[in-house]
């Protein structure tokens, strides 16, 4: 139990320092995004509508490994999805890129400890797609059957999508 309470506020602690180096005083409801010649360099999916840049990634990894990941690897963070096409879209290609597993972590989470939903990057939540709740958990991952969202345990290692 110990364990898991110093894993626990570990991870509060680096989602709070997350959050410190990407807000300002007003939280902007635009995600920051990288050129376009940039995203495909990279081999990211570029939003027509939000302009964000997302990578598949195809390992497994708990919640805080995968956002320290598209922190170190992309600049960016977990991806936040800002309406129905990007959610589609990021679905569409995790069943090509992801093709062995059933769901995939966005940067959707309730760790900061109020019980509210917020995004990694500090974008106001302005779309939202549940599907099913089985647990009252803090992270959240995709189902690649229907593009909807679960909550999901944090520590579960699952493939992710990152975005910047």
């Amino acid at each position: 139990m110990a364990q898991f309470i110093t894993s626990l506020l570990l991870a509060l602690a680096i989602v709070a320092a997350s959050l410190a180096q990407t807000t300002t005083s007003s939280v902007s409801t635009t995600p920051s995004h990288i050129s376009a010649q940039a995203c495909a360099d990279l081999n990211g999916y570029q939003s027509r509508t939000t302009k964000q840049c997302f990578f598949h990634v195809n390992e497994t990894k708990s919640f805080i490994q995968a956002e320290l990941h598209c922190n170190t690897k992309f600049g960016g963070h977990l991806a936040s999805v800002h309406n129905g096409f990007d959610n589609l879209l990021i679905t569409d290609f995790a069943r090509t890129d992801f093709a062995t597993i059933d769901q995939f972590y966005i940067g959707l989470n309730a760790l900061d400890g109020s019980g509210k939903y917020t995004w990694l990057d500090g974008t106001d939540v302005d779309y939202t797609n549940w599907g099913y709740n089985t647990y009252n958990t803090q992270c959240v991952v995709v189902d690649m059957k229907t593009a909807t969202w679960v909550r999901s345990d944090c520590f579960t290692e699952a493939y992710f999508v990152c975005s910047a």
